[in-house]
């Protein structure tokens, strides 16, 4: 998902920082090259990539720490995606293998920023959005990664792969996959989703409710999901969250038709309790909301050494639309 107008404004408000401080010094790091580009050293956010900056520091919207690349680079990398076996069953263990190929030189990408404890976030998602796995390939000794994994069911899935290649910029690339035994048209697998009218849900030990910041969503503008998390038995406040991944929570929103995805984390600045070990009960996640329409949440807690997933419905406004509405 790109966003031309914000890549351009980021890009003014770096040179401007660097025209205001001409003696200022950078640690400099290798960067990706290409045939038809000049070296570029840049540091920005994985979360906020509409903040950078000309030196290493920490995001002043989030906290999280800048990492190394060039954020004006905005080529999807090359994905080769291979399972094997090559016809997919549901129910029956499966590889999938990627290879990430700089789209300039062609070469094999071997070097990955970590991000919240991952070089490598894999997302596979049915085409009706009712199947959610987030995991994560292991690195192997050629530059490829592979993973292990089953599918519930027959149809199609989105695979997404979201990582930061060394000395590039972000990526979030999709694949197809179609299990075997599956003979119906693409568009009988879409989803139709209904925006849920009660935003409060309990699953496993654990009842969410969430809050829409502003309410509805508005496409071009950021949102937040702030949840309240209470015991599912007592009803009482959670206050024993433990980090999942380096924060207290992970989210990603994707659109109805699956094109358009939000990856979000709560702001570091709120997770200053994750070094004593425990938090809750509000957590909240920010993410760019890019066009009006449906969609899907799929936040994910980790409590008492249990993973649990917790997924709302929401509709994106379109501008016109949200003043419209407004009282």
């Amino acid at each position: 998902m790109k966003n031309l107008s914000r890549v351009i404004a980021c890009a003014i408000a770096t040179l401007a920082v660097a025209l205001s401080q001409p003696h200022a010094q950078a640690t400099q790091v290798p960067s990706t090259t290409s045939d038809t580009q000049a070296p570029i050293t840049g540091w920005f956010c994985p979360m906020h990539q509409d903040h950078t900056s000309h030196e290493s520091g920490r995001c002043p919207i989030c906290g999280m720490a800048l990492i190394p690349g060039n954020p004006y680079d905005t080529r999807d990398y090359v994905l080769d995606f291979t399972t094997s076996p090559a016809a997919v069953a549901p129910g029956t263990p499966f590889t999938m293998t990627f290879r990430v190929r700089h789209p300039g030189t062609g070469e094999v990408v071997k070097n990955y920023e970590v991000v919240h404890d991952k070089r490598y976030h894999l997302f596979v998602i049915s085409q009706d959005l009712t199947v959610f796995e987030h995991v994560h390939p292991e690195l192997q000794a050629d530059g490829s990664w592979a993973l292990t994994m089953t599918l519930p069911k027959p149809g199609y899935y989105r695979v997404l792969s979201d990582f930061v290649p060394g000395g590039g910029a972000p990526q979030f690339l999709g694949r197809t996959l179609m299990t075997g035994g599956f003979d119906e048209e693409l568009e009988s697998q879409g989803a139709h989703l209904e925006p849920d009218v009660v935003l409060r849900k309990t699953v496993d030990s654990i009842t969410a409710s969430v809050e829409l910041d502003p309410s509805p969503f508005v496409a071009g503008q950021y949102g937040h999901l702030r949840f309240m998390l209470t015991d599912a038995t007592t009803g009482e406040p959670i206050t024993d969250l433990q980090p999942y991944l380096g924060a207290f929570g992970h989210t990603l929103i994707l659109s109805e038709d699956l094109l358009d995805y939000v990856h979000s984390h709560p702001s570091e600045y709120a997770e200053q309790e994750v070094s004593k070990g425990f938090g809750g009960p509000a957590v909240t996640f920010e993410g760019y909301m890019p066009r009006p329409g449906r969609y899907r949440s799929w936040t994910q807690f980790l409590r008492k050494d249990h993973l649990t997933t917790v997924s709302f419905t929401f509709t994106v406004l379109a501008l016109e639309d949200a003043v419209r509405t407004q009282p």
